[in-house]
Parts: structure tokens; sequence; C-alpha cells
């Protein structure tokens, strides 16, 4: 068989009125092999015709015999023609989306329902509430109804835009075309009528001149729609252009000049302001500025107004970051191939790009990336941060006469003089210990940061901060030596002594800090049977270093679900550790 050739889908298989869900799965199907021209013998199934996205911007033309049931070519597509070969039913071409739709015949109620694009042919008359709740979007062209003779009642109700043209052929003089009460809350589109078009609302609508132009159109559009019909020899009765009358929306300014209708000046001026506003109940609580409301653009709209609002809020990435690095930035240096920009911008932001980006950092920014909402894994931004390893060191700002004293040469103190330092400052950096990083050197096991990473990026730390002094435990005396020599001190001494908790025996604990601290250095011997007090990610830390000191059994345990996730989760699960919750002592 041709694939040009109509290929006939019966409505009736062993006598049996095959349903309207099923139906509609064998077009698709055949749409789907490419089949393009399809012949349907309707039983009263609904929804003929619609939705046939699977054709793309092929031509399907689609051909009912029998009798087509409701809301046929409904949510119709463009490139979709349906041709009904006698009456239809209710709702043609409800929601229609772009597809033509011929009807050699009458149809009954909601014809063009809330129709947005399309266009749809009748060669009869229409039932009630035709053209109803349409509306125009400006990208495309206007949804179009032509009906041979007259429409229903309350025809073009709610109507917000497309064309509507009511030819009411063997009509008599006294017929209302628009049936009773057209154009009920109409707030936009055109209507031409050929005949009497008494009884429309006139608060929503008004006659208009028919102008050469709209003349032209019409009948350029008219010898279409007649051939689509197969009644071309109408032509010539309809083109006589003193029968035809254009109805058109009254504008917002022309409905409130209208009898009753103050406008909202008046009102403001009249009303508002002597009872309420200016001098009125409320006029000492209310700031009110008069003038137009700015366009809020959101969602969709965003892509079609030209109202440029990129950059006004921060993105998800760097709003979830705790140190503020633009990811987005970075990865748009990335597509830019400056790679080594995106690589280097991380020490704008932290002197430990590699060791935290890299290692450490759960990466919330990746768990707040927009690409999760459409099911797309986000990209990984550790790679940029272990490429930080060897980054060059920034240029310092021009020195300034500023001396800032840091207190405390772990992460947190460290990451204040590099900034301090970059900015142009002088700074000093005391520490009690005898290497610096704090908890980053002293604390996290092996497993977590290559030594490797980590002697690099504090080598590059000590480039930018030459003035470290280390084994200074500070007293009062020092202090306030410190405070007097320097312009300002920062105190980031950390936390150094550990919560403990009000129970029996915990005296024989070990505090995580001090278990890690000699782990770290292989001085401690955990035993075979360990249990660790609380489930958060230190510690999974001490879970992983006792496993790897010996240790055989793991308990770990909470009164709450464990708080640990990420890597250290993974890594305590890894090396066998139970997760117990909920945990209580008994007093």
């Amino acid at each position: 068989m041709k694939k040009d050739a109509f290929i006939k889908i019966p409505g009736k298989k062993e006598g049996q009125r095959i349903p309207s869900r099923i139906l509609e799965e064998t077009i698709h199907r055949h749409i789907k092999n490419g089949r393009r021209n399809i012949e349907i013998e309707g039983y009263g199934q609904h929804g003929i015709g619609g939705r046939l996205w699977e054709a793309g911007k092929e031509e399907t033309h689609i051909r009912i015999t029998g009798q087509s049931g409701q809301r046929t070519g409904s949510l119709g597509t463009a490139n979709t023609r349906i041709e009904v070969m006698g009456p239809a039913s209710d709702d043609i071409g409800w929601l229609n989306a772009g597809a033509e739709i011929i009807v050699h015949g009458n149809t009954s109620n909601g014809v063009m329902n809330g129709a947005a694009q399309g266009k749809v042919y009748i060669g009869g008359s229409i039932g009630a509430r035709g053209m109803t709740m349409t509306k125009r979007n400006p990208r495309f062209e206007p949804p179009e109804l032509w009906v041979l003779g007259m429409a229903g009642d309350y025809f073009g109700e709610f109507m917000a835009g497309g064309i509507a043209v009511i030819c009411g052929h063997n009509s008599e003089p006294k017929d209302q075309i628009l049936g009773h009460r057209p154009l009920v809350g109409m707030v936009g589109g055109e209507v031409f009528v050929r005949g009497s078009v008494k009884g429309f609302s006139q608060k929503d609508a008004q006659l208009s001149p028919l102008s050469d132009e709209d003349w032209n159109w019409l009948l350029t559009n008219l010898k279409i729609f007649l051939k689509k019909i197969n009644k071309t020899n109408l032509l010539k009765s309809f083109s006589n252009r003193s029968q035809w009358q254009f109805l058109r929306a009254k504008t917002p300014g022309e409905k409130a000049d209208g009898p009753g209708k103050p406008s909202m000046s008046w009102f403001r001026e009249q009303v508002w302001d002597k009872e309420l506003g200016k001098g009125g109940l409320i006029g000492d609580l209310q700031e009110t500025q008069k003038g137009t409301i700015s366009l809020i653009t959101r969602g969709d709209l965003r892509r079609y107004i030209p109202v440029w609002e990129q950059g006004k809020y921060m993105a998800p990435c760097q709003a979830a970051c705790p140190t503020g690095i633009p990811v987005q930035e970075r990865w748009n240096m990335v597509r830019l191939d400056n790679i080594d920009e995106a690589i280097s911008m991380g020490l704008e932001y932290t002197p430990f790009p590699a060791i935290v980006c890299g290692y450490l950092c759960p990466s919330p920014c990746m768990a707040s990336c927009t690409r999760n909402q459409n099911y797309m894994s986000p990209i990984d931004i550790r790679l940029l941060g272990k490429a930080g390893e060897n980054v060059k060191l920034p240029k310092p700002s021009k020195k300034s006469k500023k001396k800032i004293a840091v207190i405390g040469a772990g992460p947190g103190g460290i990451s204040t003089a590099w900034h301090l330092t970059l900015k142009g400052h002088t700074v000093t950096v005391f520490d009690a210990g005898n290497t610096i990083g704090g908890k980053i050197s002293s604390l996290i096991p092996g497993s977590r940061i290559p030594g490797k990473t980590l002697d690099s990026e504090l080598k590059r730390v000590k480039k930018l901060i030459p003035d470290i002094k280390l084994n200074q435990i500070i007293n009062c005396k020092k202090f306030s030596k410190i405070k007097q020599d320097y312009d300002f001190t920062v105190i980031a001494a950390g936390a150094k002594k550990p919560r403990s908790l009000p129970i029996p025996g915990i005296e024989k604990a070990v505090f995580a800090n001090d278990f890690l601290t000699d782990s770290k250095k292989d001085k401690v011997k955990p035993g075979k049977r360990v249990v660790i007090i609380g489930a958060g990610n230190v510690g999974c830390d001490v879970a992983t270093e006792a496993h790897r000191l010996g240790a055989k059994e793991i308990t770990m345990i909470d009164v709450q679900k464990p708080a640990a996730f990420g890597k250290e989760k993974e890594d305590a699960q890894a090396v066998g550790a139970n997760f117990k919750w909920p945990c209580f002592t008994e007093k």
C-alpha cells in the first residue's frame, strides 16, 4: 500500500463499538508508522484526530465518515487536517492548537471552545456557545471559525481573541444570526456577520465600519472557505459588501467611558482619596504612588518578553556554596575554553580549592543545581576543585598601610588571612600548634585528603602569607600587646573544648578530636570492638580510622536518625560500621 493512500480504520470490531481510547491508540500507532492519510469510520468515538504530535511537521489528513463523537480535533496540532464528511457533535476544535477542521454539515455546541490557533470550517450552522473563551497568542496566527449558516445562543461568550465569520446562509431577515445574547464578556477578537446582529452585548462589543483592508481580507478568505466546504457557487451572493457587518471588542478605555462606568482615575480622586486616602481614614498609613506597574516576567514568559533580568538573583548553586563561589560563571569560562581562568577562580574565594572543593565539601552547589529538576546529573564541580592543587598564586592588591593580626592558623584563620592579604593588607598569623591547617592537618583522615594535595596547598598558603608565627601560646599579656601592635585583631582560635554527655561512665570515653589526632600519628590502638556515640560525619571518620587501626566490630549509635551523609557515610558503611538509632540511656 502506498504511504499517501488512505488507510481505513473501522469503528467497530466483531460487531462491537471500539472504545475511544483504543481507537485513539490505533490512530497514533499508524502515525508513528509513517501513515499520514487515515480514514476513520466513526461510531461516536470522542477526540478523533486530536493530539497527533508524532507527525511533527509532516501534514496529516484525517477523514471521518459515520458519526464523529464529541471533541473531534480537540487539542489539534499544526499540520493536521481533519475532515468530517457529515454533521458533528459537541466541542469541535476544543482547545485547538493549530489544526484545520472541516465539517460538511451542522455541528452542535461549543465549537472552537478555548481555541488558541487553527481554523475550523463549518458547512452548516453551529449550536450554542461557539467561539467561547478563545484567545490569541501574538506569536501565532489567530484562531478562525467560519460558519456557513447561523450561530446558536451565547456565541462568543468571554471571547478574548480570534476571528469568526458567520455567513447566515438560508437565514430570514428577522433571524438573529448570532443567536441570543452574543458576545457577553468579550474582551478581544473580531466577528464578521452577514445579516442581523441585534441583541449583542453593547457593554463589551461594538459595531465598526468595515474598512477596505478588512473587506479584502474577508473576500480573499471567503473563497478559501467555500472551496473547503464545496460551496464555491455561493461566492457571488456572499460578495455583497453591504450585507456584511463588523463587530469588535471594546477596549478597556471604551468600556470605562460607557454609561454608569466611571474611570479608575475618577474613582481614585473622587472616592478613594476623599474617604480613605489623603485626609481620609487611613491616609496616614498608606504611601500610594500613582503610575503603572512594571511587567513581572516569570516562568515561560521570560522567554518571550524582552526584559533582561539575568543576574538579578543569585544562581542556586552560588547561593548554596558555603564560600559563595559563582559556580555558573566558572562553567561559563569552561564553555568559552578559558579553563585555566575557571580553575584559578577558586583561589579568589578559598585558599584550599583542592582540599575543600575537590575532597571535603559535600558539594551543596551540585545538590541545588537546576539540572536536577530535569532529571539530569549536575556537572561534577569536584573536578575543577581538584585541578586547583597546582594553580599559581593570585596577585594581591596594592599594599595598604593596615597591619592585621589573625589568631589561629586553622581553616578559618588561614582563610581570613588569605583574603586580607589579597586585599593588600599586611597580615601576621599566630597559632599555638607547630603546623598550619588546624583540623585539616591534624584530624581529618588521610583517606579523605591525599597527603600530596594537603602539602601543596599549605605550601602555597605560606608563600602568600610569609609571616606565620607557630608555637605561640596567647595569654592575656601577649594578647594585649598584639592589640597594641596591630590595627585590627581577628580571633579564629576554633573550638578546643569538646562537648560531653552528663551520663555515668563518660569519663572512660575518648573524644573524637583526641582520637583522630592520635590516629593520624598512629599513636592509638582502639581494640577489636568500638562503640561511637554520635552518627554524624565526624563519627564516620572515627569509624574508618578505627577500622584502619584494627577494629573489627564498629557500632555507631545516635538518639535520632543519623545525620551522616556523603562520602563519609559511604566510607563508614564500606568498613562495616553498624548504625543503630534511636538509642537512649537508662539514666
